[in-house]
């Protein structure tokens, strides 16, 4: 669905489809393509701060950028025609941000922008292993319930310090993290023993996440393992296979000319 989703705005990148290179290439690509999209970032950034960073040897190489992949890619893919049609958006951008076109003024953030779309090709594949985390061992309903109990904590604190709600669950927040501002404290003798109970629950916590992200890191490490060690595996039995193969042809071989020396 994801992978739909992405060919439809044309940021599909290469097809998993493709031949091993091509993949393995456009892989490295796509981290250039990352840092001048991070370059466009900053200087939309700037932009809109007042400090605009007008350098045209930049937006070049940004652009040289776009195309070195869209060109190397569409010369190691197999399927050309499908992989122009899945990135119709880079061929768009790579032509609307040709750098001997003068945008002036509005245009040009609009052209800068429209590059920025191009983080939905990344920011799919992270929030698929997000994903992934918060669906093992129940993490995303984890995650949940500590929703709930940071806002009954900031109700139970703002109750008991007679504060507003919001200063409550921002108090909740920063002590369950253990960040501890220390903007918002308690001043009575129940505020203090509540803030003590949130701050063991607060460390119990974040060993539980910090348990589950590594679990989930192990995992896919052990998962590619596996993964080698079965290829390695067909590898081997092929080569076998074809050892086994040659042998059987060298002693027939040998028995032939056997036989022929014998009637000699």
């Amino acid at each position: 669905m994801k992978n739909n989703f992405k060919k439809l705005l044309g940021v599909a990148g290469v097809n998993r489809k493709e031949n091993q290179r091509a993949r393995k290439v456009g892989r490295w690509l796509e981290l250039l393509v990352l840092l001048a999209l991070l370059a466009v970032f900053v200087q939309l950034f700037m932009y809109y701060s007042g400090e605009a960073f007008e350098a045209s040897w930049l937006s070049d190489i940004i652009w040289g950028i776009f195309v070195l992949e869209l060109t190397v890619n569409l010369i190691l893919v197999n399927h050309k025609m499908r992989y122009l049609r899945e990135n119709w958006l880079n061929v768009m951008i790579v032509m609307i941000a040709f750098p001997w076109i003068n945008w002036n003024g509005d245009w040009a953030v609009v052209v800068r922008s429209l590059r920025l779309l191009l983080f939905l090709r990344f920011f799919s594949s992270f929030f698929k292993g997000v994903s992934a985390v918060l669906n093992r061992n129940r993490f995303g309903q984890i995650l949940m319930a500590f929703a709930f109990i940071i806002v009954g904590a900031g109700a139970v604190f703002s109750y008991i310090e007679e504060r507003p709600f919001i200063d409550g669950v921002w108090y909740a927040i920063v002590t369950i993290t253990t960040v501890g501002y220390g903007d918002v404290v308690p001043l009575t003798e129940n505020g203090r023993i509540f803030g003590a109970v949130l701050i063991l629950f607060g460390v119990l916590f974040f060993s539980l996440v910090s348990a589950n992200i590594a679990a989930f890191l192990i995992g896919s490490d052990q998962k590619k393992m596996e993964r080698d060690f079965v290829c390695y595996m067909k590898e081997s039995e092929l080569h076998t296979k074809r050892l086994m193969a040659h042998m059987t042809k060298e002693i027939e071989a040998l028995r032939q000319e056997l036989k022929e020396t014998q009637k000699k």
